[in-house]
């Protein structure tokens, strides 16, 4: 859009938003990449592109995507309109915008992103602990494999099983059993980097994803859990602590350029093997993937 135009949005939706400008569709793009806005007024018609374009670009870039963007267009043909919508933008309204309108219809868009945000994060999120779900795990250990693969840096899976959940559910009661999900999923929450990801596997299962971690380092990291889970107590919904103290068996595997994987399934089933390992030898313990005299891997558990 020309400059006096946008110097008077800017100046008109100052007063309720943060708002920056950008002068062009190459401008925009790189403003939008950095900076992650919440929404994006885009005029139909830019400078050096065509607003459609910019659009798909935006829609293209997984920093962007999900960014709301509502169209200032100067053209009353339906067509045209139907265009906007069917390509992503949220809506659109007329030039020359009158400036309630406006406002109204930015409103209107940030709410629904904001719906749809909370909808998108129920969609990955497991009900009881509030970790991620598998969905979400699926997702993001692709994502964390590519990076990894991409870039030369060791991705470890650790997969955490809490030891005697049925019995815990079978003398105590499924209430009893839920709050020893939970503990130990506040336990593994506390314990993650800032670049970690943690997801309830399973029952009573959990994956975390360690970046630019071996499997012997993030073998440290399991044993924290291991040991400090000792300490945490699971207390009855009647507020006195359970006879009992929980305990993990642990599997890790790497994903490195000393020990490189096909791809995700791989990766989750050495882990998973290591993991048996673990239970057979007893639980209660971390188990590393390819250590010596490590058994053929297994791609099921019994």
């Amino acid at each position: 859009m020309d400059l006096p135009t946008r110097e008077s949005l800017v100046e008109l939706l100052s007063s309720r938003f943060e708002v920056m400008g950008a002068g062009d569709g190459t401008e925009a793009l790189a403003l939008a990449r950095e900076c992650e806005p919440d929404l994006i007024l885009l005029d139909r018609f830019l400078r050096d592109q065509d607003g459609l374009t910019l659009l798909e670009e935006l829609q293209g870039d997984p920093a962007t995507e999900s960014v709301p963007v509502i169209f200032l267009t100067g053209d009353t043909d339906e067509a045209t309109l139907e265009q906007c919508l069917e390509r992503g933008a949220m809506d659109f309204v007329h030039k020359p915008a009158k400036p309630r309108e406006l406002v109204a219809r930015i409103d209107r868009a940030l709410r629904q992103s904001e719906q749809q945000h909370r909808l998108q994060v129920l969609a990955q999120t497991d009900a009881l602990t509030g970790l991620a779900n598998f969905r979400a795990l699926t997702v993001r250990l692709d994502e964390e494999f590519k990076r990894s693969t991409r870039y030369q840096y060791p991705l470890s899976v650790v997969i955490i099983d809490l030891d005697h959940l049925k019995a815990i559910n079978d003398g105590m009661g499924h209430d009893v059993g839920n709050r020893a999900i939970l503990a130990l999923a506040s336990h593994l929450r506390d314990n993650l980097r800032e670049v970690d990801f943690a997801a309830r596997f399973g029952g009573d299962e959990f994956v975390a994803l360690l970046p630019h971690q071996t499997a012997g380092e993030a073998s440290v990291f399991a044993e924290r859990i291991r040991e400090g889970l000792r300490t945490v107590a699971v207390v009855r919904a009647d507020g006195r602590p359970a006879p009992f103290g929980l305990s993990v068996s642990v599997g890790i595997a790497d994903h490195s350029p000393l020990h490189p994987k096909e791809g995700t399934e791989a990766l989750l089933k050495a882990a998973d093997a290591a993991l048996y390992e673990a239970k057979r030898e007893g639980r209660d313990r971390v188990v590393v993937y390819g250590e010596p005299e490590f058994p053929t891997p297994r791609t099921q558990r019994y």
